[in-house]
């Protein structure tokens, strides 16, 4: 009786094993998923055994980085129309978002959705800018600095485009509680699951901006940089 108690006992925790073990690698795949150009596990042992994963903060990252070119592009776009107020709102998010994306910090989500309110609002200005014409005539001068504004844009519009197919990864396969589980800073899962809820709009509204900014562009002689056009064609 002993023996078969033992026998029962192995077997039942074989078969815990089994089905522990999956669902923990389908974790660790899904952080995979939303990592960046990496080939390896996003999720390693540290010294002291904790999962430490590089994935979100990847995420973040790129995140931050992209709002720092649409915002550059922006602040560019409203100088070349004549809005020196707007172009100097653009400007002061930007310098936010180059201190955050250059360092290891996670900003908040509230700084995260100031941010994006901020991008929002210069967005619907250079829109009714480009619909009612320039307040200044074009000089030289000004379509370079708008071409310059279409490349960064573009840029931007490029970089947002590509975290859609890795913001799936944190809206249908994560929640807050697994991502925190798996070893994840809570800012960092904050900031990612913010990301991954605002992203897609803020990206249809950028397509639309970079739309405007391009005909714009195209009737009043300015050179459009390929990256503009190129990126328009990559978020459709």
């Amino acid at each position: 009786m002993s023996n078969r108690r033992s026998r029962i006992a192995l077997l039942s925790a074989g078969i815990a094993f089994a089905l522990i073990a999956p669902a923990a690698s389908y974790a660790q795949l899904n952080l995979q998923q939303f990592g960046f150009g990496s080939g390896k596990s996003d999720v390693a042992a540290g010294a002291n055994g904790a999962a430490q994963p590089s994935a979100l903060n990847s995420l973040v990252q790129n995140y931050l980085g992209a709002n720092q070119q649409v915002l550059s592009g922006q602040s560019n776009l409203a100088s070349a129309m004549g809005m020196p107020s707007v172009a100097t709102q653009a400007q002061s998010a930007a310098g936010l978002l180059s201190g955050a994306s250059g360092g290891s910090g996670v900003p908040s989500t509230s700084v995260l959705s100031q941010l994006g309110g901020t991008q929002q609002n210069v967005s619907q200005s250079l829109m009714q800018a480009f619909s009612n014409g320039s307040t200044t005539p074009p000089t030289a001068a000004s379509k370079q600095t708008f071409s310059d504004g279409l490349a960064s844009l573009g840029q931007g519009v490029k970089q947002y485009a590509g975290l859609q197919s890795n913001l799936g990864a944190v809206t249908n396969s994560m929640n807050m509680s697994s991502l925190l589980q798996a070893g994840s800073n809570p800012a960092t899962a904050q900031a990612a699951t913010y990301i991954a809820q605002s992203a897609p709009g803020q990206l249809q509204s950028l397509v639309q901006t970079l739309t405007q900014a391009v005909q714009y562009a195209k009737t009043n002689g300015i050179s459009v940089p390929s990256i503009a056009t190129a990126a328009l064609s990559g978020a459709k």
